[in-house]
């Protein structure tokens, strides 16, 4: 603990330091009444702190496109137009974690950063510590606007307690879709070599369920004619799966009785009948065509290789480094987990994300949150060429995807409430980790208070911020 309080204080004593030793600059008032093309920031600097990391694409970036790309060149050119007009610089800080950084500063009081972008798996203690502006307080900023500052489900990490403290910019091409943690990948070559009905014909046919799926699990396995090696039908971790397929069983991860209580879905009958489904594909009769043993990594190089038919992957590994899938084969599909029995149709399915990635924020110690927040609405309105969902749609399809019925799809799941919040951060991924050695009785009983403690202390503030702005989105 000592270590601790002196590592804190540290911190605080370098940022107050360096606050002390820069000149003080003089931050022009924002004026909401004031029209747009009359606004003049006198020069000033705005500083975004911004992560260096994997999808980020680090330092060799523009708003996280690689540069000397399409977009990384429309990203460059809405930098500059947007210093230009309004006259005011914009500079990068790349740092490991701005997210703490922004902490750190609030702590000490002093100023580091006018905006930050950062994963929002490592904002949501930050935000419950009231570290960040909150958003909705804002006249330059329209937080509701789904279509620039995302879907309201996508948002949820980053709410609390009546706050709405992070936004991800909607507006440009696949930064909402990259998100998404658990997408079914389908190897179609895998298909065509048992000529086996493609599982998107299913789909678009209203026919992808659990019987479907049953057939899939039970037949796509087989025996590679060049190699003579097995290949799986399905490749995947137990929990993520048994997780994924409970939602897409009609079950809402989050709701609130009449009595003032709330209910997690993860317990429901509708839920147990799922992870029972998926415990009997995965150890039951069929246990020899799946494979649950391996990370990530391991199965996006199975479904690459055709070690496997079917996989369940998180989007960035699909299509957003140079090391996905997207980069690695041309032939594949995409596709929601199949619906169960008590779905209420072929589109009422789930699936999670556990870290907004491209989140947003403004810190508590901004230099003037409101012309950070006209800022960044300037800079992340959508790029000239790009202006609608069929734009994005076609360049998804022309770049990524065999089928367009995949760009299609990963455009719809970021869309109403296919996408729920899990919050990894705070232990909900551990139970359903613990079903195959536990098993499924078992292991409710084991997690159920500690599930239902954590979710009234992280969830339920979250929630109960998004039913009381749900009236105010739009689109």
């Amino acid at each position: 603990m000592k270590r601790l309080i002196a590592s804190v204080l540290s911190i605080i004593f370098f940022l107050l330091c360096v606050s002390c030793a820069a000149p003080e600059e003089i931050v022009p008032e924002y004026d909401d009444s004031a029209l747009e093309s009359s606004v003049d920031l006198a020069g000033q600097t705005l500083i975004m702190g911004i992560v260096q990391d994997y999808f980020f694409e680090g330092a060799d970036s523009t708003l996280s496109y690689t540069n000397n790309t399409e977009f990384g060149d429309l990203a460059r050119q809405r930098l500059n137009d947007v210093q230009s007009k309004y006259n005011c610089k914009i500079k990068f800080d790349y740092v490991n974690r701005s997210g703490e950084l922004a902490y750190n500063s609030a702590v000490a009081g002093v100023y580091l950063f006018d905006f930050i972008t950062e994963e929002s798996f490592f904002l949501v203690n930050y935000v419950r510590a009231n570290a960040f502006v909150n958003l909705v307080t804002l006249d330059s900023l329209d937080v509701f606007d789904e279509s620039k500052w995302g879907n309201r489900y996508m948002l949820v990490s980053t709410m609390f307690n009546g706050g709405i403290y992070g936004v991800l910019p909607a507006a440009h091409p696949m930064r909402l879709s990259n998100s998404i943690d658990c997408v079914l990948v389908v190897n179609e070559d895998g298909i065509s070599s048992i000529q086996a009905t493609d599982p998107r014909d299913l789909f678009e046919n209203s026919e992808w369920n659990w019987s479907s799926f049953d057939n899939c699990i039970k037949t796509y396995a087989h025996t590679n004619q060049v190699t003579n090696e097995p290949v799986y039908s399905l490749a995947s971790g137990f929990g993520g799966f048994s997780r994924e397929l409970a939602m897409s069983n009609g079950v809402d991860v989050f709701t609130f009785n009449d009595n003032g209580t709330f209910t997690l879905g993860y317990f429901s009958q509708p839920a147990v009948e799922a992870y029972n489904q998926a415990y009997a594909w995965f150890y039951g009769d069929t246990v020899s065509n799946v494979l649950s043993n391996g990370s990530g990594d391991e199965f996006l190089r199975m479904v690459a290789d055709g070690e496997t038919v079917m996989s369940l992957l998180s989007s960035w590994q699909i299509y957003s480094t140079t090391d996905s899938l997207a980069y690695r084969m041309d032939n594949f599909a995409v596709l929601p987990m199949p619906v169960g029995p008590n779905a209420k149709g072929q589109d009422d399915y789930k699936t999670s994300y556990s870290s907004a990635d491209f989140t947003m924020c403004i810190p508590l110690t901004a230099k003037d949150p409101e012309i950070s927040g006209f800022v960044l609405d300037k800079i992340y309105e959508p790029f000239a060429g790009y202006e609608t969902e069929d734009d994005i749609i076609d360049y998804m399809y022309k770049n990524y995807f065999s089928d367009i019925r995949d760009a299609k799809f990963f455009v719809e799941m970021t869309k109403n409430n296919h996408v729920y919040y899990h919050d990894h951060m705070h232990s909900f991924s551990t139970m359903f980790d613990q079903f195959p050695g536990n098993g499924i009785a078992r292991g409710l009983q084991t997690y159920e208070t500690a599930q239902y403690e954590n979710a009234e202390k992280y969830v339920l503030p979250a929630y109960q911020t998004l039913y009381e702005y749900d009236e105010m989105f739009h689109d």
